[in-house]
This record gives C-alpha cells, structure tokens and sequence, in this order.
C-alpha cells in the first residue's frame, strides 16, 4: 500500500488484478481499491471488494495483534449511522455528548437554541460553582471536549470552540459560563448528525449551483475588541457535502475589510491546496478550476490582479501566493451574497434565523433511517 504524503494516516491500495486467487475483481470493471485511514491504534478499511478486505486483514493478522470489530458502528466517538439503499450517511456525536451532559449535571438544565448567550450575566448565582483554584483544568477540560466536537461532527460551535479557547490559560467564572451554555446547546441537539450525501432542500439559490464541489471564505473584520484581529472562516463541500471547516484568529490586523478578506482567502487557499493533492492521492475527481466564494467583490477583484495598489502593496507576499494558483487555472475566485455565506457561521455569533439556515446548509440534521 502507498501512504499519503499529505496525510501519514491513510494508505491506498489498488489494484488491476487480483493480488490473491480467493480475491474477486468488481462486476463494473473497476481496479479493486482499499482505503486505509489509521488514528493511534484504531483503523478503518475502506475498499470496493469483501474478499478484498478478507485477504487484508489474514494478512495483517499474521504480523500484528488486531481485532476486526466488522462494520464500524462507532470510531473515536463518533457514531455512524448508515443508509445502504439510498447510499446516505450521518456521523453524530449523540453519546459523547450525552456523557458530557451527565459529567456536569446538566441533564435537567433548560437547553438553548443557540451556542452563545446573547449576554453573559453577571449575578453570581448564574455563575459555576466551582472553586477558583480548579477553575482552570475544569475550564481546559470542558473546551478540549468542545474543540474535539467542533472539528469531528459538529461545525456549529466551530467559532464558540475557537472564542473559548483563547482564554484557556487565564478563565474566568464567566468564561466557564459561556462554555456551559455551548454544552446545553449540545445537549439539546444533540441528536443532530452531519451528513453525507443528502442535499439540503434549503440551501440558497445563489449557493446551490456551487454545493457539489467548493470552498467558501468569510471573515469579520476587527471583531475582537481586544486586539482588533479578525476572524476568519472557511467550509469546503465535496459532492454535495461538508468535508472541511475552520475558524481561527487572523495573525494580522487587517487596515480594511478586503484586507481581511484577502487573509481569509489566502488561509482558505491553503486548505484548498491540501484538500486537491489529498483527492488526487485518493485518486478522486477534482474539478478545475476548482471554485473558492467570497461575499467580498472588492477581494475577488484583488485575487484576480497581478497588480500592485497603494491599497494592497503592504500586504505581506506570503499572502499573494494565491495568485499563481488562479493564473494557472487550478481555482476560481466568484461572489456571492453576504446572506448566502455559509462559511459566515465560522466568524462570529449570528442570530437564530441565519444560525439554523447555515447549520442546515452545512448538513446538520437528524438520521431518518
């Protein structure tokens, strides 16, 4: 097998002819194929074939120590719940999150619509009852299982996850606060999954002719009122559905708001890069130019130059690599409506309307198998 060089975790096998005499080839003609993502000690297979995947594991089996548990109910905490007749798929976090709830005695509390509260109170008794001396590792805790839920199965609290954890080295009563309130949000919705080729009948119109394969960059200019950062945000769907997404803190304070989209763009780029040479390994189709939105025309335009502004002139060159990739075809910049935005639930709280339209653009819904 051939291990991914942009991901040492997974290895591909293919193959034209059978490497075993017990091994069928596929009734269409295609080259047998086996998938092999690995974390720590835990495995998954992938493949086109079950004799092909017998033959594997006999294999394994003579040089290592494994278990095969058969079809994958459960892997690092995440259930997945399968439609084989409609070729549907929900990974859900259900359980873990149930175990959260009966770890901090919330299974009785009111459960919010959304992850943050439009006001953090300030009466101590809405405060954690928690002594300050472990306020810290209680607070760690919490926003590492949070961070883990936000980049497995759950994109909904990916910026809350974020925002809380800027403060993991020094919180407060009120930070505790805020990341009890993102678990009771969980713990009421906890029932949602994140799904796989099942389109959502609400996408926006603008947005639906790109949901097969696109990435999309957001940004809030100058949110933080601390520092004046901004943050940024992106969300990649791959036949129809969401396979990547992230909210971080821009490095840079950004002197416009096309600047601080410009960042985004280029720290979207990055993942885009990535997430081709990762399909490619995986021997998927890539289209090309492959799309990137933005609801900026302005950082659409300057993507697109070659030319050097007063306005863009001190922007770092790191951030101008870009370019080269949009000159050779190999992605696209478009526009889209601010509203239609998805990648905008990454960037900053949004109302409860725009917050449950972009969660199910994303695909979060409930298994209905």
């Amino acid at each position: 097998m051939i291990r991914c060089e942009v991901d040492h975790g997974v290895f591909l096998g293919e193959w034209t002819s059978p490497p075993d005499p017990s091994i069928s080839m596929p009734s269409n003609g295609d080259p047998l194929v086996l998938y092999v993502p690995v974390h720590v000690d835990d495995g998954l297979a992938i493949t086109n074939s079950p004799s092909l995947y017998r033959w594997f594991i006999t294999s394994l089996k003579q040089r290592l120590f494994i278990v095969d548990l058969g079809d994958c109910l459960k892997f690092l905490s995440i259930v997945i719940t399968r439609d084989r007749l409609n070729r549907r798929l929900w990974f859900s976090s259900q359980v873990y999150i149930a175990e959260l709830i009966d770890e901090w005695n919330l299974s009785t509390a009111k459960y919010p619509t959304t992850p943050f509260p439009n006001k953090l109170s300030d009466q101590p008794s809405a405060l954690p009852n928690i002594p300050d001396i472990n306020l810290k590792p209680k607070y760690q805790r919490l926003v590492g299982c949070l961070m883990y839920l936000a980049v497995s199965t759950r994109p909904d609290i990916a910026y809350y996850a974020m925002w809380l954890g800027q403060f993991s080295s020094n919180p407060t009563q009120l930070h505790m606060l805020a990341a009890k309130h993102v678990l009771r949000y969980l713990g009421g919705t906890k029932s949602l999954a994140l799904s796989f080729s099942i389109p959502s009948t609400s996408v926006p119109a603008s947005f639906a002719g790109f949901i097969q394969n696109t990435g999309c960059s957001d940004v809030d200019w100058a949110s933080d009122m601390v520092d004046r950062k901004s943050i940024s945000g992106y969300s990649f769907f791959f036949q129809g559905s969401l396979v990547s997404w992230s909210a971080v803190k821009q490095k840079s304070i950004a002197l416009s708001s096309t600047e601080a989209e410009y960042y985004a763009m280029s720290h979207t780029f990055k993942e885009a890069i990535w997430l081709r040479s990762f399909l490619t390994f995986l021997k998927l189709p890539v289209p090309l130019p492959f799309p990137i939105l933005s609801d900026n025309q302005a950082t659409c335009s300057l993507s697109n130059s070659i030319a050097i502004s007063s306005r863009s002139k001190h922007i770092d060159i790191r951030h101008h690599f870009l370019h080269a990739h949009i000159q050779d075809g190999s992605f696209s910049t478009t526009w889209i409506p601010t509203e239609d935005m998805p990648a905008d639930i990454f960037t900053k709280p949004l109302n409860s309307f725009l917050f449950i339209r972009h969660c199910n653009t994303l695909g979060m819904s409930i298994p209905n198998v």
